[in-house]
């Protein structure tokens, strides 16, 4: 098993605060679209649908480049799951937000579980895996209800 010192500043805490805080602000834009659905309006939901297809976009990214450190048995099927989810989450941008937010939540857990393969084989340190496992949860609960009540 690796131990991810390769990468040492991810381990540096001033790192890690910066990348706690962008994390967690990336989770608003849910919160206010759960926010817009409970007050009857709908106008945040398109432009939420849209930025939970760039955030799974981006999240698809870091697998492509995790690729490069990757086991070559792992490399392969890092760069095609990273196109597979990217294109995913790209049609969940353009369907009905009913379906659409479901989609993004199985795009969204689908990440979390390959972080989970990464993490497994040393490539993402314990902190980051701990916060991708944290805003999952939330984001993928969000969108679920976006898509229930959309």
């Amino acid at each position: 098993m690796q131990t991810g010192s390769a990468n040492p500043p991810l381990h540096d805490s001033q790192t890690r605060l910066i990348a706690v805080g962008l994390t967690a602000a990336g989770g608003l834009p849910y919160a206010g679209g759960l926010l817009d659905v409970l007050i009857g309006d709908s106008a945040w939901l398109m432009t939420v649908q849209i930025y939970g297809a760039v955030i799974a976009s981006f999240v698809s990214g870091i697998h492509w480049g995790a690729a490069l450190f990757a086991s070559p048995r792992m490399a392969p099927s890092l760069l095609v799951a990273s196109n597979v989810t990217a294109l995913l989450a790209w049609i969940g941008a353009l369907v009905a937000p009913q379906l659409g937010f479901i989609l993004l939540a199985a795009v969204f857990i689908t990440l979390l579980l390959i972080d989970r393969l990464l993490y497994r084989d040393g490539i993402l340190p314990p902190w980051f895996f701990r916060l991708r496992v944290a805003i999952t949860a939330a984001v993928a609960t969000a969108c679920i209800l976006l898509g229930v009540t959309a």
